[in-house]
């Protein structure tokens, strides 16, 4: 297995195991699944719900969704679940996909989550931004 289809396996795996506890969490909480057309919104959610982020992009061109603030989520009211998975959506080389971040919310409070579209050994500004702002109350 070369290293690209081992990393495609992991992101898979990974992102089935979100999706499944996010299903399994849904009974109590809620899901909300945040897309490119999200950016620049204020979400509402509420302590104990998931929050899905999908970004459109391509992999194979060298460029990752990479989230850029807050640098670490430490005392903020969100925890990692998973950053930075993707999926391609075809099965021909080079076919666009999606890239996925999700967090649980855990504490009252907001904190914006800022993502950039890069390359990350380049210092180039990015190709696009994606912003959005996390309100959780209880």
């Amino acid at each position: 297995m070369n290293r690209t289809t081992s990393c495609c396996l992991r992101g898979s795996l990974a992102t089935f195991l979100l999706v499944a506890a996010i299903a399994l969490s849904a009974c109590l909480h809620s899901t909300h699944v945040l897309t490119d057309a999200d950016d620049g919104t204020i979400q509402v959610v509420d302590v104990g719900d998931a929050i899905f982020i999908r970004l459109s992009g391509n992999a194979s061109t060298g460029y990752l969704w990479e989230r850029t603030a807050p640098v670490t989520l430490e005392e903020e009211p969100l925890v990692p679940v998973v950053e930075g998975d993707y999926e391609s959506l075809g099965s021909a080389p080079g076919s666009p996909g999606l890239f996925a971040f999700g967090y649980e919310a855990t504490a009252v409070g907001t904190v914006t989550l800022t993502f950039a579209y890069r390359r990350p050994w380049e210092n180039d500004p990015p190709l696009a931004t994606y912003s959005v702002v996390i309100w959780v109350r209880e």
